[in-house]
This record gives structure tokens, sequence and C-alpha cells, in this order.
């Protein structure tokens, strides 16, 4: 491990959560002590995840049970991103793809969603109701959409006890091979929407972002791609980022 991360230049620390934080309904031993350290360095902090099957204050409500201090505007996920871009851009006539709780989240944000006839952009969230009718109809607006716009592409996510378990990805794949087209957007990690949210509310540079999480492809590539710092959470060295095996190891690294 090469310690190459300027603390003092750091303003705002970026927490993963599924993998990094807890497993499934299970804290991560040294998890809620890393969280206080970075606090206590005076870093905001904040739970970046891609899982739009909750919603921020759902998330919010677990990490609070699991004894974790923090406020709700602290959590950032893929569906209240995705929401908030819909809103932004003024998109109409979206037909969601996903769960109950990601529908609330655009309820909430004052996003209109609609059926699969009127429907002219299609947002797929992680929905494990997936079935073949629902598949149906997305496929059908997805031949005919806008836009296509995805909360994440994931493969696989740590579930409890650290099985892994199908992702995002589960879930756009199908809809793209069978309309024969690629997302027009993702929202989630690896690209850079939740750095980019972050820095643009607090007034930082992204070299400011400190990014921490256990999957390289998605939290590091994020962190890459938007000139942050990334700390990897896992037994296997690489050269552009720094690695440790264990969430409760990365306090160490600046005592």
């Amino acid at each position: 491990m090469v310690m190459n991360i300027n603390l003092k230049k750091i303003k705002a620390v970026l927490f993963d959560l599924d993998g990094t934080i807890y497993y499934g309904s299970r804290i991560i031993d040294g998890a809620n002590e890393t969280i206080e350290f970075f606090r206590g360095k005076g870093k905001k902090i904040f739970f970046t995840t891609n899982n739009s099957t909750k919603t921020r204050k759902q998330i919010y409500e677990k990490l609070t049970g699991m004894g974790v201090k923090l406020d709700a505007e602290e959590v950032l996920n893929s569906g209240y991103l995705a929401a908030a871009y819909c809103k932004k851009q003024n998109l109409q006539n979206i037909y969601l793809f996903g769960s109950q709780n990601l529908k609330d989240e655009f309820e909430e944000m004052g996003v209109t969603t609609t059926d699969e006839e009127h429907a002219e952009n299609l947002l797929i969230g992680y929905n494990v109701d997936m079935d073949y009718d629902y598949l149906t109809s997305a496929v059908n607006v997805a031949l005919k959409a806008k836009q296509i716009i995805a909360c994440n592409r994931e493969r696989v996510f740590p579930g409890d006890n650290a099985r892994l378990m199908p992702g995002c990805g589960a879930m756009t794949a199908p809809i793209e091979w069978c309309a024969n087209r690629q997302c027009d957007l993702i929202i989630g990690k690896p690209n850079t929407f939740i750095a980019e949210y972050i820095a643009d509310e607090q007034g930082l540079n992204y070299s400011e972002l400190l990014v921490i999480g256990d999957t390289y492809e998605s939290d590091v590539e994020m962190a890459k791609r938007a000139g942050a710092e990334a700390i990897l959470i896992d037994e296997k060295a690489r050269e552009d980022c720094v690695c440790v095996n264990k969430i409760k190891e990365i306090s160490r690294l600046w005592t």
C-alpha cells in the first residue's frame, strides 16, 4: 500500500454503502469508528450508493438504526439523483421501470410518471419484482423512447453475509438487448453525477473529495473520472489508488 493522499486538502468524504458501511442488514466492523474519525477531522460526510430500491429517507433510517450519526441530507442514492436530473431537464411522460420506493422518490421530487402507452422516456432502476410482462412494457417503451436513463449498470452488489446479488445491470441489459439500443445516460457510479452534485452543492473542487468504496469499477472509477482521491477496500493492492483490507484500517493511515 502506497499512501499518497494528503488528508489536509480533503474537505468531503464520500462513503459507499453496500460492502463498505454494511452488508445487508449488518453494519461492518469499524465502519462507524471510521466515519467518526473523519468527522473529528472536520470533514463533510456523505453516504453514496447506486441502490435505487430505497428512498433517501429509508436509507437514512437504516443507517441511524445501525447507530450511525448522520443528517438525512448526507444520503445520496442514484434514485434521488435520477429524479433530480429528470426534474432539472423537465423530462415529461417518464415510464419508470423500478421499485415502488423509486416511484415514491420521483413523486416526492414532483416528477410525474406515466404508463406504457403515453411514455416518451424510460427510467430503469433496480427492480426485484421484475417479471415478463413488466419487462415487455419496458422494452416497448425503450423502442420509442426519446431517452433511456438508468440508475446504474452494476453487475452485482454484496447482500447479507457478503453474498453477491444481481445488480441493476440485470435490469438494463435485457432491455438494451431487446430494444437494440444502449442507455443514453447512466446516473450512478462510475459516472460522476454523485461527485458533481456534492462538489456543486458544497462549493468544492473534485480534488477535495475522497471516495471510499469496495468496488473498483464503480467507486474508484468514479473518483478517477472526477479527479478525486479514492481508497479501495480490497485485499489486492493497486498502483492507482490506496487499498486497505478492512474499513477499520483507514484511520491508521493518518495516525
